[in-house]
C-alpha cells in the first residue's frame, strides 16, 4: 500500500479507542472487517459500500463479510440503514472533533451503549437468537408440507358453527 497524497487522503477524525475496550469475542474476521470500515468511514461514522467492494478489498469471500458484518450488528457496533449503507455506532466512529463525537453519544439509544458491563452477554445473546432461529427455520424446512386448505369445508364449517350460535 503506498501512501496516498495529502489532497486525497481521508479527513482526519478524532475517535475515543477506549471503548474497544468492551468490543466482544468476535469472530477475527469481523474485527478486520471492523478496521477497514473503520479506516474508510465517512465523519459520523457513514459507510457507502457493498459486502462485494469490502470483501474485493480484503481478499475475503462476500460470505463470509456478510457473516462478519452480521456479528457486528450482533455486537451493536455497525448498523445496516439499507443495502449497501451502514452506520458505525457513534462510541466507534470518527468525528471532526471530540465535541461532535459527545453530541452524538448523548443522542444514542441506551440499548446501543457499548461501554456497559454486560456487553460480552448482549452480543452472545443476539448469536444465540439467531442461531435459534435458523434452527427454527430449517426444521420448518424439513417438515412435510401441509396439506392444502380445503375451502369449501372451512366455509361450511364457519356456517354451521354461526348457525348453531343463532
Amino acid at each position: 500500500m503506498t501512501a496516498q497524497p495529502a489532497e486525497e487522503r481521508a479527513p482526519e477524525l478524532w475517535a475515543s479507542l477506549s471503548t474497544f475496550a468492551f468490543v466482544p469475542s468476535v469472530p477475527g474476521p469481523a474485527l478486520r472487517v471492523m478496521l477497514f470500515l473503520l479506516g474508510i468511514q465517512e465523519p459520523g461514522g457513514r459507510l457507502v459500500i457493498t459486502q462485494e467492494s469490502i470483501a474485493e478489498a480484503l481478499g475475503m469471500k462476500r460470505s463470509a463479510v456478510g457473516l462478519a458484518l452480521q456479528h457486528l450488528q450482533f455486537a451493536r457496533i455497525v448498523w445496516k440503514e439499507r443495502q449497501g449503507v451502514y452506520q458505525l455506532n457513534p462510541q466507534v466512529a470518527g468525528f471532526p472533533t471530540p465535541a461532535e463525537a459527545d453530541e452524538a453519544i448523548r443522542h444514542m439509544n441506551e440499548a446501543d451503549y457499548l461501554d456497559v458491563e454486560d456487553f460480552e452477554d448482549r452480543y452472545q445473546t443476539a448469536v444465540q437468537r439467531h442461531q435459534e432461529e435458523l434452527k427454527r427455520k430449517a426444521v420448518e424446512r424439513k417438515a412435510p408440507p401441509k396439506p392444502p386448505t380445503d375451502l369449501a369445508a372451512h366455509r361450511r364449517s364457519r356456517r354451521e358453527r354461526s348457525a348453531g350460535q343463532n
